[in-house]
């Protein structure tokens, strides 16, 4: 069921997500072409070139755009407004319901970066580009590797992956929090001020988390604990795993006790 669930939502989402990213690569092949015809008897479609650079600039600001409003609107529409009614009676639970959504909004998000890099490649890539970035690799790789066998060691990969979970667990808690907040903002006592309601849980929310963390760090300096980067990072990551259990449980029995629909 859960497997259905997400390829509902893929498809739900993807009439959103799949035309934006068309038209982002579509640009980057015009603007590349009118990069490599600036010359002669296509030296007229400078002004174009431009036009499709500022196109292509609003297209990326648009996608992140897109990307904040269709993860909360997901949510609200299909969990906390009339649809609610329909997706609470399917024969599962409400844990699952909610790891749907974040799923594939973490997914987007994941397929969003890689169409960036794609964009990047199409406006910028070259028989050169190619040569330059291989030589840079064959310079680079073998030193990372000597400084990780004997300056690191196995520390070096352990930071390297640490701060790939880190990046991974940010975006994780930010649209657990979105979530929460939501959940909140749906309370009877705020049933005519859900939008404020849900914007004040998501600033005090995510105050108090940034306090918390702040104070935890400060704390281990305080005792005398030796906080080099790679044990910060460490710790940084606990906590934020901790915060996203909390708040995904607390959204689960918002939503499974108090749950009050549109």
């Amino acid at each position: 069921m859960l497997g259905k669930l997400i390829k509902y939502e893929f498809k739900a989402t993807g009439r959103t997500f799949l035309p934006l990213y068309g038209a982002i690569l579509l640009v980057a092949l015009i603007q590349r072409f009118l990069g490599r015809s600036n010359k002669g008897v296509f030296e007229e479609l400078n002004t174009l070139g431009n036009f499709t650079t500022l196109a292509l600039v609003g297209l990326f600001i648009a996608l992140v755009v897109i990307t904040l409003i269709v993860t909360i609107q997901r949510f609200q529409k299909n969990l906390l407004s009339d649809e609610g009614y329909l997706m609470f009676t399917l024969p599962v639970k409400i844990r699952s319901l909610i790891i749907t959504k974040m799923l594939v909004a973490v997914t987007w998000v994941i397929l969003s970066g890689i169409v960036g890099v794609i964009t990047f490649i199409v406006l910028f890539a070259t028989g050169e580009f190619f040569a330059e970035v291989g030589q840079m690799f064959s310079i680079f790789i073998p030193r990372m590797m000597i400084m990780l066998q004997d300056e690191v060691g196995r520390m070096g990969l352990f930071v390297i992956t640490q701060f790939a979970l880190a990046t991974f667990l940010m975006y994780i808690q930010f649209v657990v929090l979105i979530y929460l907040s939501l959940a909140i903002g749906q309370f009877p006592s705020f049933q005519k001020h859900r939008t404020a309601a849900s914007f004040i849980a998501f600033f005090v929310i995510n105050t108090a988390i940034n306090w918390i963390t702040g104070m935890t760090m400060l704390g281990s300096l305080y005792t005398g604990a030796n906080m080099d980067p790679t044990k910060s990072l460490f710790i940084a990551n606990i906590m934020a795993i901790i915060f996203i259990v909390v708040m995904f449980e607390g959204t689960t029995y918002i939503l499974k006790k108090h749950l009050n629909l549109e």
